[in-house]
């Protein structure tokens, strides 16, 4: 059985911190693998005006990607189109391939707004969640919702301690300085390029 750990968002840009998280869970984990996947319309928020377009977020996705040996990026959610929930994703992977097993990783605010997903006992039985703590002043929060899940849900749960790597999309959109700070070279000559998030020399 493989495991595979997932991490999803919008990647709108992929940064440091979702490389971060990732690497983290593998090694605390023992994944096989991480796959990356970007969402198509994510279902809780809108993307915010200058954001960058579908292809692009799934070409620098990709990039991004290319700094953890072996992880590949599924286009799934993109090719699917509408807006993109993690029950139905999780089940046309597990559906695909039955001889793996997913870790479906998630930061604070994710595993926090757990209950107010599509379907989340339906997560918990597809996959097991592994949850990356944002700092240390959420692990209170945390052990509380994991205790809730695990015993209404059933859900499968670890908590990956790790040095926290604070970092928001949202902040690297609106900073040049930060978006050349927190995101692999690979990515900030691909957004310097293509002229984005107003970026324009």
């Amino acid at each position: 059985m493989r495991k595979i750990g997932i991490l999803g968002g919008t990647f709108n840009p992929p940064h440091n911190g979702h490389i971060h998280a990732a690497r983290q869970a593998q090694q605390a984990l023992g994944l096989d693998g991480i796959m990356f996947l970007p969402d198509n319309i994510p279902p809780h928020k809108e993307l915010p005006v200058g954001s960058a377009d579908t292809r692009q977020r799934l070409e620098m996705t990709r990039l991004a990607a290319l700094e953890i040996p072996g992880a590949e990026v599924s286009d799934i959610e993109l090719r699917r189109g509408g807006r993109s929930y993690t029950v139905d994703t999780l089940t046309a992977l597990t559906a695909a391939n039955p001889d793996t097993e997913y870790h479906f990783i998630m930061g604070t605010d994710m595993v926090l707004s757990l209950r107010r997903w599509y379907r989340p006992e339906e997560i918990c039985r597809l996959c097991a969640l592994a949850v990356v703590a944002r700092d240390d002043a959420d692990r209170a929060a945390i052990a509380q919702a994991v205790q809730e899940y695990r015993a209404e849900w059933n859900a499968v749960i670890s908590i990956v301690d790790c040095p926290a790597l604070p970092m928001s999309s949202t902040e690297l959109r609106s900073s040049r300085e930060a978006l050349a700070q927190m995101v692999p070279a690979s990515v900030l000559a691909y957004i310097q390029k293509n002229r984005l998030y107003g970026w324009n020399e």
